[in-house]
């Protein structure tokens, strides 16, 4: 196949006024082609933050020329990146059309660049990692400062990918980080890289340094442009890829520090990662601090079949692997429904606190809850707090639950107080089960709901902090698998 990269000017569609005509001139450039690649957000110009909420107004008109002038040449057409907006946020987003027109793939940047920019305050990051099913073969795709970022190229290569196209906005600054990281990529992962980088002045005080280039997956540039605006076409055969794993089998040689299945990443209240690995996860159930409002629980899911617990806390093991932070979750029955808590995350030196919900298959609850625990997964926020920072008013926060998500009345609400606080639970789980804590999830128990169980295909809770003025949320979906079988 031949791949085309068409390193375009920095902010030139903004002179244009007709920033569709003025795309369709380089694409045409490029014609015979059976991929063609734009780069990062070449309108309404990458540093153009104060323009990005109109941009995003343009961004279906474009998309929809992209997508005839793809048709039109035959060719894959890589969009570079473009502002989406979606349910009032917005996305550095690049879209992956056919050689008919039909869009393949869409991916919404991951990480967000905060060094000299507004992208972290104005944007959204995506949280999908995005392989796209192309005539050419598997396609990874990122954009720009998602190359400094290792473990997504990995995870596409995971997913099949031999090639990956990444949409750029890359200043002259970096140049030698953006070739040395075109390369390693392209290396590590013995994958093609086709990546499409702005060029020139944008005239906001910053340069990009073009260099556009498509790398081989032994790392050797195939081809290149240099700091002037133009296209470069190559001949590539995406199956040289496979080759170079066959004849030099790094990937197969590779070897994991500890048990990847099990690892969460989650967010400080500073952004930076935490990796927490989960070795046992306990539910804690039946944990109100009112006495008489456990009895009155337990009458209540008697009526509703659900037998009587054998000790007050009562407590669940289930496997770790049960733990997700997804936004999708598989069920299989239509009886299955969350229920807000907090989870406690204990590390070998510290404790994070995570919203969760403890979903739940209720018909195979009044059957064995136990299993009924088991059968679902339990669905964490991404983001934690340290349990230090809000230990002295963890009284003041609250849970909120909704079923569908976005409701408007609360199918469960009421203050985290009602439940036993952390240090409690932590000890009562280490006198019940010992062992090493460092691993172990707690799930806290919940709170009574307004009414009965409600099943909706969409589930959100939230853990609130007035003093603070945060929240840790967790939205999700429910897909029945056994509706279509």
């Amino acid at each position: 196949m031949r791949v085309s990269l068409l390193q375009m000017p920095a902010d030139a569609s903004a002179a244009s006024p007709s920033p569709a005509h003025f795309v369709r001139g380089w694409i045409d450039t490029a014609a015979g082609s059976d991929l063609i690649v734009l780069p990062e957000m070449w309108h309404p110009g990458y540093f153009a933050f104060d323009q990005y909420t109109q941009a995003a107004e343009d961004t279906p008109a474009l998309l929809e020329a992209l997508s005839e002038t793809a048709a039109r040449v035959g060719a894959c057409v890589h969009a570079g990146s473009l502002v989406e907006a979606d349910g009032g946020c917005l996305y550095n987003t690049s879209v992956l059309f056919g050689p008919d027109g039909a869009e393949l793939a869409r991916y919404r940047k991951m990480h967000l660049f905060g060094f000299d920019s507004q992208e972290q305050r104005l944007l959204s990051p995506g949280d999908e990692v995005v392989v796209a099913d192309t005539p050419l073969g598997r396609l990874g795709m990122a954009v720009c400062y998602d190359l400094r970022f290792p473990e997504l190229f990995r995870r596409m290569c995971e997913h099949g990918a031999t090639g990956f196209i990444v949409a750029s906005a890359w200043p002259h600054p970096r140049v030698e980080a953006w070739s040395t990281l075109l390369r390693a990529r392209a290396i590590e992962n013995q994958a093609f890289v086709f990546a499409c980088n702005g060029v020139g002045a944008t005239g906001r005080g910053t340069t990009l340094c073009g260099r556009s280039a498509v790398i081989d997956p032994w790392g050797i540039t195939v081809a290149s442009l240099g700091d002037d605006p133009g296209f470069v076409s190559a001949p590539v055969q995406l199956d040289e890829a496979h080759t170079a794993r066959s004849r030099f089998p790094a990937l197969v040689d590779r070897r994991l520090l500890g048990d990847p299945d099990n690892d969460l990443v989650l967010r400080r209240d500073d952004g930076t990662a935490v990796r927490f690995t989960a070795k046992r996860v306990i539910l804690a159930g039946y944990t109100a601090r009112d006495t008489d409002a456990i009895d009155a629980y337990i009458a209540k899911l008697q009526e509703e079949g659900i037998e009587p617990p054998d000790e007050v806390p009562a407590y669940f093991v289930v496997g770790a692997d049960r733990l997700t932070t997804a936004s999708r979750i598989e069920a299989t029955t239509a009886s299955s429904c969350g229920e807000v808590e907090f989870a406690l995350l204990i590390d070998s030196n510290e404790v994070w606190v995570a919203a969760a919900s403890d979903h739940t298959d209720r018909a195979l609850e009044t059957v064995d809850i136990n299993a009924s625990k088991q059968n679902c997964p339990k669905v964490l926020s991404t983001s934690v707090w340290r349990l230090h920072d809000i230990e002295a008013h963890w009284d003041d926060l609250t849970f909120e639950a909704r079923t569908p998500a976005a409701a408007q009345d609360c199918y469960q609400a009421g203050p985290v107080a009602a439940l036993r606080p952390p240090r409690e639970l932590i000890e009562l789980v280490e006198n019940r089960f010992g062992g090493p804590m460092a691993g172990t999830v707690i799930l806290s128990g919940t709170i009574p709901a307004a009414g009965g169980f409600e099943f909706h295909p969409s589930f959100e809770v939230a853990l609130r902090d007035p003093v603070r003025g945060r929240s840790l949320e967790v939205a999700y979906s429910i897909v029945n698998v056994m509706e279509d079988t």
